[in-house]
């Protein structure tokens, strides 16, 4: 017989929880940010070789 996980968490265990998710999205978009800044940095390297 299969065992329920017990889901029941306390209203600090979700702020923690909603806390992490909300760090880990704020990281992600920030190395998205940076990973978009590089690369235009790297467009426009190109651009002005080429000039």
């Amino acid at each position: 017989m299969e065992q329920k996980q017990n889901n029941h968490r306390t209203p600090k265990e979700e702020t923690e929880e909603q806390h992490s998710m909300v760090c880990n999205d704020q990281l992600f978009f920030q190395e998205l940010r940076i990973a978009a800044e590089e690369a235009e940095r790297d467009h426009n390297d190109k651009d002005q070789s080429k000039a």
